[in-house]
């Protein structure tokens, strides 16, 4: 038999540590993890420019079926002013967000004459700045908290159902 939604929730949220770069949080119906994994202001001799990246796990709780889902969105948005040939100066950017379900690791590492990168530890300074994201890192001990819960995934169509995917 499943935990109650509240001592499920509180699986989760006995997970949450200083050491860890992401959080996790109660919601009404279920818990949100939350991650900033890149928060990077940098400059070199030709350019400086600035990279944020969040990354948020909704998983909503079914108490009546003991179940779970979960919705993803990664955002992430960067700026960059740069030298042009002709002696002027340029400026790009933009933004992305996905929405859905995903796997993703990323890493980045990059050189300047002055860098700075801010996460759950305090903000740091040099010449370099990096950062390294994968969801494996913030979703399993999240699914292993709830399965020891008693909790499942929800089985979603047909399909879903049948094959048990």
């Amino acid at each position: 038999m499943a935990l109650p939604l509240a001592e499920a929730q509180a699986r989760v949220l006995a997970l949450n540590s200083d050491e860890l770069p992401f959080v996790y949080a109660p919601t009404p119906d279920g818990i949100v993890g939350t991650w900033k994994y890149a928060d990077v202001k940098w400059a070199a001799l030709t350019a400086a420019g600035t990279i944020d990246a969040s990354y948020e796990l909704r998983v909503t709780l079914d108490p009546a079926e003991s179940t779970w889902s979960f919705d993803e969105t990664d955002t992430r948005s960067e700026t960059r002013v740069h030298a042009e040939r002709d002696g002027g100066f340029g400026i790009s950017g933009g933004t992305s967000t996905f929405k859905g379900r995903e796997k993703k690791v990323s890493f980045q590492f990059g050189v300047g004459t002055a860098a700075k990168s801010t996460d759950r530890q305090g903000s740091h300074e040099g010449n370099t700045y990096g950062y390294s994201f994968t969801t494996d890192e913030i979703k399993q001990p999240l699914i292993a908290a709830l399965e020891s819960a008693g909790w499942a995934p929800r089985k979603k169509g047909f399909f879903g159902k049948l094959f048990g995917g």
